[in-house]
């Protein structure tokens, strides 16, 4: 395996890892994994297949690596070249049925880069706005429905790393926007 396999591999285990040491401390009972990632799911999927307490969905390359996809509990699998309008129309289509069906009482969003039209290995078309607009639907979604979340950055091939950053950054920035961090109530230390 490639460095970057194994960054990859190291991501969605720390994702189930995280999940399951939730479930064991009692913290959680539902969780759901919105990998939007230009990659399947393939890790969370397979690991949380038979796991009710755990909905994966994956929107990815439909020919794009792994060419053996795992069953995510939902799987959208796009064209090559998808552009914006198209990607956060399904998404829309999508997410919300995802939250309000399965109720998770968290999030992990798996808020690839590779979607990005510039990617070496993405396949897809979406812009920088595009994929801003993305993280901005995935966080007001969540808030709206009050489901806390847990970002992980992935994927980016970009020839021009500044390309891969500004995409991540946006991520940060939409997620800092979106928060809601619980006051202390006063007199507390």
């Amino acid at each position: 395996a490639t460095t970057a396999s194994r960054w990859f591999m190291l991501v969605l285990f720390v994702v189930a890892v995280a999940i399951r040491l939730l479930f064991d401390e009692r913290r959680i009972e539902r969780a759901a994994v919105i990998d939007l990632d230009v990659h399947h799911g393939n890790g969370t999927a397979f690991i949380f297949e038979s796991d009710p307490r755990v909905f994966t969905f994956s929107m990815h390359g439909a020919k794009n690596y792994p060419f053996r996809k795992e069953r995510s509990d939902l799987d959208v699998e796009l064209a090559d070249g998808v552009e914006d309008d198209e990607y956060l129309a399904l998404l829309a289509r999508h997410l919300p049925g995802v939250l309000a069906g399965h109720r998770p009482e968290l999030v992990f969003y798996l808020a690839g880069a590779d979607p990005y039209v510039g990617d070496r290995l993405g396949r897809l078309g979406l812009t920088v706005e595009g994929l801003r607009a993305r993280d901005e639907f995935v966080f007001a979604q969540c808030l709206a429905a009050g489901i806390p979340v847990a970002v992980v950055m992935s994927g980016g091939y970009a020839p021009d790393v500044d390309d891969i950053v500004r995409i991540h950054l946006n991520t940060v920035r939409t997620a800092a926007a979106h928060a809601h961090v619980p006051r202390e109530p006063r007199g507390r230390p």
